[in-house]
C-alpha cells in the first residue's frame, strides 16, 4: 500500500490488478495509454486495444481506465 503523494514504482500490472487473458488488450498498448494518461496526458478519443493471446483482462483494463478518467475529470485530480 502507497502513502497519497507518495510515487508507486509498482508495474502497472500489479499497481492495477490486471490479469492476463487467454485473449485480452495487448499488454504494451495498455500500459503506453494508462502511462499517459497517469501523466495529464490522456490520448484523444476512446481507448481501443488490440485483442491478442494472452493479453490483460478486458473488464478489468476497462474499469480501471474509466476510473482514472472520472478522477482526471472535472472536480478530481489532474
Amino acid at each position: 500500500m502507497t502513502v497519497p503523494g507518495e510515487k508507486d514504482d509498482r508495474p502497472l500490472y500489479e499497481r492495477f490488478g490486471f490479469r492476463i487473458a487467454r485473449r485480452g488488450y495487448d499488454r504494451a498498448q495498455v500500459e503506453a495509454y494508462i502511462t499517459r494518461l497517469l501523466a495529464g496526458a490522456p490520448p484523444a478519443g476512446a481507448a481501443g486495444f488490440e485483442l491478442v493471446r494472452r493479453g490483460y483482462e478486458r473488464g478489468r483494463v476497462d474499469e480501471v481506465i474509466a476510473r482514472l478518467h472520472r478522477e482526471a475529470g472535472p472536480g478530481g485530480r489532474s
